[in-house]
């Protein structure tokens, strides 16, 4: 049996559960509780569990409601179900930027065929220029609703979107537009308050959080935004999201958010110092032949994206794994051959820049001394494959 110590670092992947998430789950599964949509005892626990979870979530959005919170399956269901109603239903014109999540750009391409996608262009540091909204807005096509659709924080390189200003900008230009915030990388991680964020819709996921794999949800805060199921059935999540609700898991996900809301400006403190330690370790081993996209620009503080001069990103993510190192490449596959990452592409990066770039993500699981071991085998490797 190996001994090899793992080092984990691609918590924007997925967190791994806490201990008292796990205990919670496991503690649900044995206790029998029913289907929160029964009548009797049983369900009844269920649906105060639920309820409990749904408070416990809600907190994490400054000013959020609980009855706003629809349970779903993560924050790619979450964009999707808004997303393909306004697409489908309402046939509306949508702005997004070129380096959103897969789950936001994916859903718009029907409309991106039908001229009705606004790609928003983003600067070096890969965030959107809030003042030239409004003269994008000028050339879109008429129609009768207009979607803002973008991350709260970049999921490669953890770059904060100015939210705020894009939003002021957007509604200057289309007073009734619906904003939907893809907040999956910055909830629990940067502060999130409704009265300032003023978007309609808001998705993240609890993995992100040391949450179960499989849950999310989508906060739905204003009041007269109707949006349309993805599936059918019972009803339940207030008609948004049938299907027996996953309370086990939903349960831990409540935990997970609480622990997060209960200890954000530790964690936040801690993640900090662990991606600094690891920046300035990388720093003092490979001098100028290390490059951190983004880091001119406010960053979620687990997220540090690195770019390693001359050297081959996916054969170094390899090496790293062999060393026990967990890290993590923003590419996607398209064919079975790798595509560079398009986030740092629309950052101005070239090809080659982008498939030397590879994202460490920490969470507050990981330990200042594992940030500084992952950073030494990195250095140590990189310094072997550079050509």
């Amino acid at each position: 049996m190996s001994t090899q110590r793992k080092i984990y670092v691609d918590a924007n992947a997925t967190a791994a559960p806490l201990p008292e998430v796990v205990e919670a789950v496991a503690s649900a599964m044995r206790s029998g509780l029913g289907n929160p949509a029964s009548a009797h005892r049983a369900g009844g626990e269920a649906r105060r569990a639920v309820e409990k979870a749904r408070e416990q979530v809600g907190r994490l959005i400054d000013g959020a409601f609980s009855e706003d919170v629809a349970f779903v399956s993560g924050g790619t269901e979450a964009n999707n179900t808004v997303l393909r109603h306004f697409d489908e239903r309402i046939a509306a014109v949508f702005f997004a930027a070129r380096c959103e999540h897969a789950s936001i750009s994916r859903p718009l391409k029907r409309a991106d065929q039908d001229g009705r996608v606004i790609w928003l262009d983003v600067d070096s540091s890969g965030r959107i220029d809030a003042e030239g909204i409004r003269r994008r807005a000028r050339a879109a096509p008429r129609a009768q609703t207009y979607v803002l659709a973008i991350q709260a924080a970049n999921s490669e390189t953890g770059v904060i979107q100015p939210v705020e200003e894009i939003v002021t900008e957007f509604r200057s230009a289309y007073d009734s537009a619906f904003i939907l915030l893809d907040a999956a990388q910055a909830v629990g991680r940067v502060r999130l308050e409704l009265n300032k964020l003023r978007a309609d819709a808001i998705s993240f996921s609890g993995h992100k959080l040391h949450g179960p794999q499989g849950t999310g949800a989508l906060i739905l805060a204003n009041s007269e935004a109707v949006v349309s199921p993805l599936l059918y059935g019972g009803g339940q999540e207030r008609g948004l999201r049938s299907g027996t609700q996953n309370v086990p898991g939903i349960i831990g996900f409540g935990v997970a958010a609480e622990r997060r809301t209960e200890e954000f400006l530790a964690a936040s403190v801690t993640l900090r110092a662990i991606r600094d330690e690891f920046e300035g370790r990388l720093r003092q081993h490979l001098g100028n032949r290390v490059t951190f996209n983004g880091a001119v620009a406010p960053r979620v503080p687990n997220t540090s994206n690195v770019r390693f001069a001359d050297v081959d990103g996916m054969q170094l993510l390899a090496l790293l794994d062999a060393r026990g190192v967990m890290a993590s490449q923003g590419s996607a596959c398209s064919s079975g051959r790798p595509e560079p990452s398009s986030t740092l592409t629309a950052m101005g990066l070239s090809t080659k820049e982008a498939f030397s770039s590879l994202r460490f993500s920490f969470s507050i699981l990981n330990k200042i001394e594992e940030a500084v071991e992952a950073a030494d085998i990195a250095a140590e490797l990189a310094k072997a494959i550079a050509r």
